[in-house]
């Protein structure tokens, strides 16, 4: 079944091994001894499956600067019938958007809050990125601000050496790491399950960047109040790219108590 909600739990429940449990603004995975976390807020589902899943949220329209649109596809398909599939066709003359966004603070119960984990599947076809540093293929973009066409995002970004990074940290157009892998690579026309643990704290926020299930990225976050109010997942890519294809698929989103 493939379906949105946005649903609030009762339960909290806490699993850890040797009775370590991992600290909010920790990065070392390995001495947590976390082993799974069961969700305290509300979360968010898609296996876009139908459009009318983000009712109520910006879409951008297609043929978006003549250079890039989306659909949904039975193409590249990780579970039911459909995924969402954005492709580049021209250079831009801005930056290449193809996507739908989750707007929170439009939608009942507002912007998220706390911590939150977000993960997604990710195909790449045929994108090939300019060489030098600037260019970039971004994965995920996650709103400081409400405001339409100002979202001062933090970004889940492809580099032009091929490895994925937070950007935008801890603050706009800044890329201070605390953790920066440098020999994994994301590969391409295969599914890859991207995930993302942020906090918009305005002290004490991070962002930590996975790729199946490893830590690739992490940096600090200087959040405004300390929410998620909103998100896109899809085509968003460097302007002077010409071509290049996308799919996601089994997006999930969710309030937590801790990041792994």
């Amino acid at each position: 079944m493939h379906w949105f909600r946005i649903q609030r739990f009762a339960a909290l429940l806490l699993i850890c091994g040797a009775g370590n449990c991992a600290q909010s603004g920790s990065d070392d995975l390995s001495s947590t001894g976390l082993l799974a976390i069961a969700y305290s807020g509300r979360e968010f589902r898609s296996s876009f499956e139908s459009v009318s899943e983000f009712d109520g949220s910006y879409i951008v329209p297609q043929n978006y600067q003549s250079a890039a649109s989306h659909n949904l596809s039975t193409e590249r398909v990780f579970s039911g019938s459909y995924s969402h599939k954005g492709w580049i066709y021209s250079t831009a003359a801005d930056s290449h958007r193809a996507y739908p966004t989750v707007q929170f603070h439009k939608l009942p119960g507002g912007s998220f809050r706390g911590p939150v984990y977000m993960e997604l599947m990710v195909y790449l076809e045929n994108v090939a990125l300019p060489t030098g540093s600037g260019h970039w293929f971004s994965f995920i973009t996650v709103a400081r601000r409400s405001i339409d066409s100002e979202w001062e995002a933090v970004t889940v970004n492809l580099g032009y050496e091929g490895m994925v990074h937070v950007m935008h940290v801890p603050t706009s157009g800044q890329k201070q790491w605390t953790y920066q892998s440098t020999d994994r690579f994301f590969p391409q026309n295969q599914w890859v399950k991207l995930g993302l643990c942020i906090d918009m704290d305005p002290q004490n926020g991070y962002a930590r960047a996975y790729q199946d299930g490893v830590l690739v990225s992490a940096g600090p976050v200087h959040g405004l109040d300390g929410s998620v109010p909103q998100v896109h997942y899809g085509l968003y890519a460097y302007k002077d790219m010409n071509q290049g294809v996308v799919y996601n698929d089994d997006l999930y989103i969710k309030e937590v108590l801790l990041c792994p």
